[in-house]
């Protein structure tokens, strides 16, 4: 080898073994960012008339496996979608409480039974009615704020929508952000190799958030997509939500889109993936179960104190339920309103044949044609029975009254004798009147004697038998209807709220250990990731040895032939 060859040869190893350092050293400053990758060198024979004249650097950059990138998307999208319902039905499982607590809804049903058949005994106690109605107040201010507390959670979630659609969007632009700059860019540089990592990081990222699918074309360009929308191309297509404002159970919430089209039925993974499922599916399933409790409940109670009239009586009675005079009245049987003293005698008897009355002014006109009660449909759809003068009160009794699709009696159609008033566990509420004035709670039915006349007892001190029924009730089976993933199922309406509770606490359980379960996942596929492509510090101080000594054996090379030039040089001369 001539002196020349052998300085070129040592000068391209010189500028090798730099271009090693350099790439070596770039690897251990970025060991600790989060999706790089360690870059390597490629180098060729550099060869003249067929002998070796050193070597050259022909890319400098990282080789990663895209399937397993892939891989890791996919697990980042498992894993946000997860990770969403851990804490909001941990939140909700919480107002629940634990089966047997004093607070627990089951309790509180139990407690209301209990009170029940102490009133059952002593039935002429004000007292004991004002233990009843406060043990039925706790049960609706119970459902309430489970209620509020799942409506609560519906609303953080829908405002983590819009907040996780911002992240989404920002990471879209980043992602264009990195194409554009790897836009003609030699793919077998540093640079580009670096920004490719930080674009398969961003990947990650966004897949983490939506469930987006992806591919990289022959120009190093990255396109993303959301179903069958694009969102990054040749321009970032950004989606846009609007998050409602106070949420309730009827709340209507308004789509994601891009550029105006709906896709929300597109998303289905990743932390916005679960999001909406939390907030229209998994939260309203427990409200309904809620709902049905609450609903089944009012109407067994309602059933029973409709039957019954207080002693000696109210001085009017109004509906809970709205209606209009022109409203029809289908029903059969009789119905008897009494006008009472304050001894419970009767003043005047007034058996209505429900046959004969077609509509509600019907059963106005009917009523105001006696001399002692008077009927009023009130500007707010309501209509009150009431006691024409002072001296007297208002009963109502049953007979074998039938009114509408659901046979229900009459004082129970109109709802004048509600526990609860409500449509749903939301507003569901104790009727205000009995909470003013607790001996208007009716443990007792009136008189359904043919035969009763005027000054006949219609309703006696210490009657019991709607007490002792409503007492009895709490313990049978009641039918539910499906609801929130719970079967129809015939059961007590203690039982019930248990098995909400039980199925609450269920889903919270299956939450957690589906969150732990991703995240591993995904937590080992990048540990894998980052053992095969990642930094290692030590192999990387090694190299940085080698590359310095033969650095070192290069400069050698170069001095010792400057060094036998100059000789030669000087022999010449």
């Amino acid at each position: 080898m001539s002196i020349r060859a052998a300085q070129t040869a040592a000068l391209s190893a010189l500028q090798a073994s730099q271009a090693g350092i350099a790439v070596a050293s770039n690897n251990i400053a970025n060991a600790s960012v989060e999706g790089y990758t360690a870059k390597t060198q490629s180098l060729a024979t550099n060869t003249l008339a067929g002998a070796t004249t050193g070597v050259n650097v022909t890319a400098t950059g990282a080789t990663v496996d895209n399937y397993l990138l892939k891989s890791i998307s996919s697990s980042a999208t498992d894993s946000g979608y997860a990770d969403v319902f851990t804490d909001p039905l941990t939140t909700v499982s919480s107002a629940f409480g634990t089966v047997g607590e004093d607070d627990s809804l089951a309790t509180l049903i139990t407690d209301l039974e209990t009170s029940l058949a102490t009133l059952a005994s002593n039935a002429s106690s004000t007292s004991q009615k004002s233990l009843v109605l406060a043990d039925a107040e706790d049960i609706s201010d119970s459902l309430n704020n489970l209620s509020e507390t799942v409506q609560s959670e519906r609303g953080n979630a829908d405002q983590k929508i819009d907040e996780t659609v911002e992240q989404v969007n920002n990471l879209l632009y980043q992602i264009q952000s990195y194409n554009e700059q790897l836009t003609g860019m030699d793919t077998g540089t540093v640079a580009a190799s670096e920004l490719t990592d930080a674009r398969n990081q961003a990947i990650n990222d966004l897949s983490e958030l939506v469930n987006v699918t992806y591919f990289t074309d022959s120009t190093n360009q990255t396109q993303i997509y959301l179903g069958g929308t694009q969102l990054v191309g040749s321009q970032v297509n950004e989606l846009s939500y609007t998050p409602s404002g106070a949420v309730s159970a009827d709340t209507t919430f308004g789509d994601i889109t891009v550029n105006g089209k709906a896709v929300t039925s597109s998303i289905d993974g990743g932390t916005l993936g679960g999001l909406i499922e939390l907030r229209d599916e998994t939260l309203p399933d427990i409200q309904d179960q809620l709902d049905n409790l609450a609903v089944t409940l009012m109407d067994s109670v309602n059933a029973i104190t409709n039957l019954g009239t207080a002693y000696p009586g109210a001085d009017e009675l109004t509906s809970s339920q709205d209606v209009a005079a022109g409203d029809a009245v289908s029903g059969t049987g009789t119905v008897r309103l009494v006008a009472t003293d304050d001894n419970g005698d009767a003043a005047e008897i007034l058996d209505i044949d429900l046959s004969t009355i077609s509509t509600v002014q019907d059963l106005v006109d009917t009523i105001n044609a006696s001399s002692n009660l008077t009927a009023t449909l009130n500007t707010d759809g309501t209509l009150t029975i009431a006691a024409a003068n002072d001296d007297v009160n208002v009963a109502i009794v049953n007979m074998d009254a039938v009114i509408g699709d659901d046979d229900q009696g009459f004082s129970d159609y109109f709802g004048f004798n509600d526990m609860f008033t409500g449509t749903s566990a939301a507003d569901m509420s104790l009727n205000s009147a009995w909470r003013d004035n607790p001996s208007l709670l009716p443990s007792g039915s009136g008189s359904s004697d043919s035969a009763l006349a005027v000054g006949d007892s219609v309703i006696a001190v210490g009657s019991a038998d709607v007490a002792t029924s409503l007492s009895a009730m709490f313990d049978e089976n009641q039918s539910f209807s499906a609801a929130g993933g719970m079967g129809a199922t015939s059961s007590s309406l203690s039982n019930y709220a248990s098995e909400i509770l039980s199925d609450v606490a269920r889903q919270t359980s299956d939450a957690q250990t589906n969150a732990d379960v991703a995240d591993a996942a995904y937590s080992d596929l990048v540990e894998s990731f980052s053992n095969q492509y990642g930094v290692n510090l030590d192999e990387e101080a090694l190299t940085l040895t080698n590359l310095e000594s033969a650095y070192s054996a290069a400069a050698s090379v170069i001095d010792i032939t400057k060094s036998m030039m100059d000789t030669l040089l000087e022999m010449v001369q």
